[in-house]
């Protein structure tokens, strides 16, 4: 939870501070790849859902950058039409400021398939611990939330 919410505030922060328009697809772009990769294979695994391991780990693959264009894409069309390529774009930035964060961390090893298909080769800078940023969670939302309220408040009083 703290990586999901770690992940929330670094897009919505500065988006809330700098550029508000792109606030809800940066924000989604951050948290989609966990969402459609991670999130499902925690949820089966709590909830004791007997699916073989080979069916957990076909989710992994969605939190793999290309794979996650794919999914940006299909979230952009949610949007209406005027507005789907401006999501598009703060999708992917959101996406890539995910992918960005992660590979900062130390997974022992594992590490991402950044090139995957086109390569096995894992990727990981290996700079802070996987769990370094749990400390920073509450802080990172608190100040986010902030700021968006801010942002919301400003946007109102016009």
């Amino acid at each position: 939870m703290a990586d999901m919410v770690t992940h929330l505030a670094s897009g919505l922060l500065p988006a809330a501070l700098i550029a508000p328009r792109y606030m809800g697809p940066l924000a989604i772009g951050t948290v989609l790849p966990d969402a459609t990769g991670r999130v499902p294979q925690m949820a089966f695994v709590m909830f004791d859902v007997p699916l073989p391991d080979v069916v957990l780990w076909a989710f992994d693959v969605l939190h793999q950058p290309l794979p996650q264009i794919l999914c940006a894409s299909l979230v952009a069309l949610v949007f209406a039409r005027s507005d789907r390529f401006a999501a598009w774009l703060g999708l992917l930035a959101g996406v890539a400021l995910h992918f960005g964060l992660d590979v900062l961390q130390d997974h022992h090893g594992q590490g991402y398939f950044l090139l995957f298909p086109v390569s096995a080769e894992r990727f990981e800078l290996g700079w802070i611990g996987s769990e370094a940023t749990v400390h920073l969670a509450p802080w990172a939302g608190a100040a986010t939330l902030a700021a968006v309220a801010w942002r919301l408040w400003k946007r109102r009083k016009g």
